[in-house]
């Protein structure tokens, strides 16, 4: 039994981390006078740490590629963790990808957008039908590594 090849990276988009952070804590920061209903401070207080967690999981991703397939694990701790066999991947190619995503977008028409920054990704097609495109820094590999050739 030959040696397995494994690929693994992490991409994480910091200035936009910034950025969520900066928005939320001016809006926070906006909307904290202190008047106005119990409800209403609490609800405000609940979508701002809710909105900092989506900043945290979204901005962040590891990606392994390797015989088995791709796993991708969001955030700090590694969840929310998406996981794809290889004999669910009909099709896979590189790609450069134009645009950083904030968030976790997913469209009917392209699938999910695990892309937090621009520049080189893998766009997955699924035997379902369905499309996942990731960012990392070399996708050649992870393809190389899943036995796909580039």
């Amino acid at each position: 039994m030959s040696p397995a090849t494994v690929y693994t990276c992490r991409v994480t988009n910091w200035p936009m981390f910034r950025l969520n952070v900066i928005v939320l804590v001016a809006l926070g920061s906006v909307y904290w006078t202190g008047t106005g209903p119990w409800w209403g401070f609490a609800l405000l207080t609940l979508s701002l740490l809710l909105n900092l967690v989506l900043a945290v999981v979204a901005i962040s991703q590891r990606v392994t590629a390797g015989p088995s397939g791709l796993t991708v694990s969001l955030g700090p701790l590694g969840l929310p963790r998406i996981k794809v066999a290889s004999a669910k991947i009909s099709h896979a190619e590189m790609i450069t990808s134009t645009t950083a995503r904030s968030g976790l977008p997913w469209t009917p028409k392209r699938g999910w957008l695990l892309t937090p920054k621009t520049g080189p990704a893998l766009r997955v097609w699924l035997a379902s039908g369905r499309t996942l495109t990731i960012s990392m820094p070399e996708p050649a590999a992870a393809l190389w590594a899943m036995g796909v050739a580039p």
